[in-house]
């Protein structure tokens, strides 16, 4: 199929949400304290009594620490967040490669396709990351990460169909902003769920 010019300078900039995320998660992945207690109440009888009585309360700290299960699957996602946000990188930069014709159709297509290709194996990877059991709601928050993680490999599809639209690139310049708006939408799940305290 023949290409079809784009005029259009790439304009992307990668979104920094997946990579804020990570430290929202390792912020987590320990434990949560709750902070230390401490108060006096002094009260002051009458002048003509000039009796004083303190009471003064202990302090008090209280330490939650994470499952181990909980911990690992902060971590799992995690991981999973940086493999998707260096996939996002090279998608971009190939766009704008492309954009710029600083790279032909032919090898824009060829790297379209194969990271169309590993961001689907980055999708089925999520499935193998073991939710957490300690904590019925990690069912439900895994299922909800896994779902955004779906529309950002339905939109990465997309980028692929979009190069070979016979348009003048309207449809690949959409596909790719629907990537990074799926992308966004992913991270903002695992921030979600790295900041979630029980």
């Amino acid at each position: 199929m023949q290409p079809n010019p784009d005029p259009k300078p790439g304009r992307w900039i990668l979104p920094v949400v997946v990579l804020a995320m990570m430290g929202f998660a390792w912020l987590f992945i320990n434990a949560a304290e709750d902070p230390t207690v401490s108060a006096s109440d002094t009260t002051r009888a009458p002048s003509s009594g000039g009796t004083t009585t303190t009471s003064v309360l202990a302090d008090t700290t209280t330490s939650t620490t994470l499952p181990t299960d909980i911990v690992e699957y902060n971590v799992a996602i995690t991981a999973k967040g940086i493999e998707l946000a260096g996939l996002q990188e090279r998608i971009n930069k190939a766009n704008s490669d492309w954009n710029s014709r600083a790279v032909g159709y032919a090898e824009t297509l060829l790297a379209l396709q194969a990271l169309d290709v590993e961001v689907n194996a980055w999708r089925a990877s999520i499935d193998g990351i073991a939710v957490p059991t300690s904590l019925p709601e990690y069912a439900n928050f895994h299922s909800i990460m896994a779902t955004a993680g779906t529309q950002v490999a339905k939109t990465a599809g997309d980028i692929v169909t979009g190069l070979q639209a016979p348009d003048s690139g309207e449809a690949r310049t959409a596909a790719v902003a629907a990537f990074n708006e799926a992308v966004t939408a992913y991270g903002t799940q695992v921030n979600t769920i790295a900041a979630y305290q029980p």
